[in-house]
């Protein structure tokens, strides 16, 4: 009985801590543990070290805030790239689909979120003002404002529109294909390469 109750309250914990995750419940969380439970040993111990090691080694790139391992990520490391253009998104979510687009060939710049009344989030809580310093202190001679069609989105877009006037530089928005309300995540790679190569300058 006892080595049942450690089992079962073990069992428990991990289904608490699986149903921290974003759109989890107690159905889902307990699927997982019995796929873990069914899984092979070291299956299951490969999984817990890159777990441990997503803390451990991965973090944000200092320039661009996509995911890196190490000061700066793939994208601002890659001399292949055309480092005059930044693609400004709202989430990592976001770049993996522009990727998936094939067309786009600059950097990104993720703010980690939107402006948001409602939530309580004003532009010192996302990566705005670091877009800014970004602008000012590197070659850049466009910024492609990738936010999704919401509400929040649109009105992101213009805020940051307004504090780039003052630069030199062409400021983008996609104008093909991208209906209102559509978060650049759930965007089929089809679709998103037209919006992308059909963009036009906002003034």
């Amino acid at each position: 009985m006892e080595n049942k109750g450690i089992v079962y309250s073990k069992f428990l914990s991990l289904m608490k801590k699986f149903m921290m995750f974003p759109g989890v419940g107690e159905k889902t969380a307990i699927r997982f543990i019995m796929f873990l439970i069914q899984s092979p040993q070291n299956f299951v111990e490969s999984l817990a070290r890159d777990i441990t090691d997503i803390k451990s080694k991965i973090s944000l790139c200092e320039r661009c805030f996509f995911i890196a391992e190490g000061q700066i990520c793939r994208f601002c490391s890659d001399q292949s790239r055309d480092k005059t253009k930044i693609c400004v998104v709202e989430s990592v979510e976001d770049v993996i689909s522009v990727e998936k687009s094939g067309v786009w060939d600059g950097l990104y710049h993720v703010l980690w979120g939107v402006i948001s009344a409602q939530e309580g989030i004003s532009s010192s809580d996302i990566k705005i003002k670091e877009l800014i310093s970004r602008v000012a202190l590197e070659n850049i001679s466009e910024i492609l404002i990738l936010t999704d069609t919401t509400i929040e989105g649109e009105a992101t877009a213009m805020y940051i529109k307004k504090l780039l006037d003052k630069f030199d530089i062409k400021i983008t928005r996609p104008a093909y294909g991208i209906p209102f309300g559509a978060e650049v995540e759930y965007i089929d790679p089809t679709t998103l390469r037209k919006a992308l190569e059909s963009r036009k300058e906002i003034r």
